[in-house]
């Protein structure tokens, strides 16, 4: 189904998508609308009271989120529109409902484009929250229930930052104390990379592998992750194993940690 589709059925007919880039989307908005109640726009101007704006906020170069509706009403400047949000059924979903237009984006997307904008996901409801929002990657400093927590929710905070960057980060085993350093350089970056711990534990990782076999789950309850450096997701993957092999010289994790290469 698509965004067309999914307006239709609420009777929406005449609308105008509005999308905001991953760079600076929640700078503007958020579910209940934008921090300014104004907009400045040159395209897609109402021509009556009956058009409904679409707000997406980006999450990369193809998925974006929807995050509200609104109605634009005039002001004394031809350009500048005041922004009234109106409620509709899709705020149920408002931030949680992935769409993905296959071609890239455009601030300005008409409602010909409507049926560009494909469901992708919807991510869960944060109800039971108990992780603190992503701040910075230094703060970053997850146990292992919280990665699973974030990984297991899609909490959108900790989806844009992670999956955006590649990366070397950090394991600490807090049963001994033992170190363990690895990189991610696939597919969404560090979240990619992060994902395959929250669901085997172990990451496919040898020592780790080991350490799951002879304890368990219980055993990986006092791990922690933490970001060393972030990367440019354009970084080779022979320069990601060029840095990821310094961090494991500086911190001796060969020799008295959890890396064995």
């Amino acid at each position: 189904m698509n965004l067309d589709q999914l307006l239709k059925l609420e009777g929406i007919d005449d609308y105008y998508i509005f999308w905001y880039g991953s760079e600076v989307a929640l700078d503007y908005m958020d579910c209940n609308g934008l921090f300014k109640g104004k907009i400045e726009i040159n395209k897609g101007k109402p021509k009556n009271d009956n058009t409904i704006y679409i707000f997406l906020a980006g999450i990369n170069k193809y998925n974006s989120r929807y995050m509200f509706a609104a109605k634009l009403y005039s002001t004394e400047s031809p350009d500048i529109f005041e922004v009234k949000k109106v409620n509709i059924k899709l705020d149920e979903y408002a931030g949680r409902l992935i769409l993905r237009r296959n071609t890239g984006f455009s601030f300005y997307s008409n409602k010909f484009m409507g049926p560009d904008f494909i469901i992708d996901e919807i991510w869960g409801k944060e109800t039971h929250r108990t992780v603190k929002q992503f701040l910075d990657y230094d703060s970053v400093e997850l146990s292992f229930d919280e990665l699973k927590e974030v990984i297991d929710n899609h909490y959108p905070d900790y989806y844009k930052a992670l999956s955006s960057v590649k990366g070397i980060y950090m394991i600490i085993d807090g049963n001994t104390g033992k170190l363990y350093v690895g990189s991610a350089s696939g597919n969404d970056g560090i979240w990619g990379r992060w994902s395959d711990y929250a669901s085997t534990y172990h990451g496919k990782n040898e020592e780790l592998i080991k350490l799951f076999n002879d304890n368990k789950e219980e055993y990986f309850k006092k791990f922690k992750y933490i970001i060393l450096q972030i990367l440019p997701t354009k970084t080779s993957k022979k320069e990601i194993d060029k840095i990821e092999s310094k961090y494991k010289e500086r911190f001796l994790t060969r020799i008295f940690g959890l890396n064995n290469n």
